[in-house]
């Protein structure tokens, strides 16, 4: 063997051997772009899935929140209604000056000769807005009924007595902080 096939023996096996190694790399270049495209494809997908889940439970959150909104509103304007009608009725209710010189008693027995009346007024009050009011208006309400029924039988006659004359003073009390506190439940949503 000479010097020569030596080399040749020699450059064919780093030939070979580098040729294979061009090869490997290649291959194994290419092996490595594939998986990378799996992984990412799989992690976009889990991203565009998570994506999806977060949208869904925005969209979720947003109706109920708008489902709540439209409660809120309903409950709202049956509370304004309820407030404007007991308004109205303590005006009914409250004594009107029917000459220059009548004096708080004469407007308390005012409002004791119409006892029978308040008291079906409120009755029909609270039946009618009952569901919306808080349990302090309902409370002041039936003490109100509770004195009109009670004291109803005493103004049969032309003279009202002390007792309900002093008890038409506790209703219109009674009645006037129901309609304040109505007043605040309502006026408090309006701040909201």
């Amino acid at each position: 063997m000479t010097l020569n096939d030596a080399l040749e023996i020699g450059g064919a096996i780093l030939l070979s051997l580098g040729g294979g190694s061009v090869i490997l790399f290649a291959f194994s270049s290419w092996l490595g772009k594939v998986w990378a495209e799996r992984i990412l494809a799989k992690e976009k997908a889990k991203q565009t899935e998570d994506l999806e889940k977060f949208k869904q439970q925005l969209q979720d959150a947003a109706e109920r929140h708008k489902v709540r909104l439209k409660k809120s509103e309903l409950i709202f304007a049956k509370e304004f209604e309820a407030a404007s009608a007991l308004v109205a009725m303590y005006r009914d209710i409250s004594p009107k000056f029917l000459s220059p010189d009548m004096d708080y008693y004469d407007a308390c027995d005012q409002v004791a000769s119409s006892f029978q009346s308040i008291e079906g007024e409120l009755h029909t009050f609270v039946r009618t807005h009952g569901a919306v009011l808080t349990d302090g208006v309902k409370h002041l309400l039936y003490l109100c009924m509770g004195i009109a029924g009670e004291n109803k039988f005493q103004t049969t006659g032309p003279e009202i007595p002390p007792s309900a004359n002093a008890a038409a003073d506790v209703l219109l009390g009674h009645l006037k902080q129901a309609e304040l506190e109505m007043l605040g439940q309502v006026s408090g949503q309006i701040e909201t």
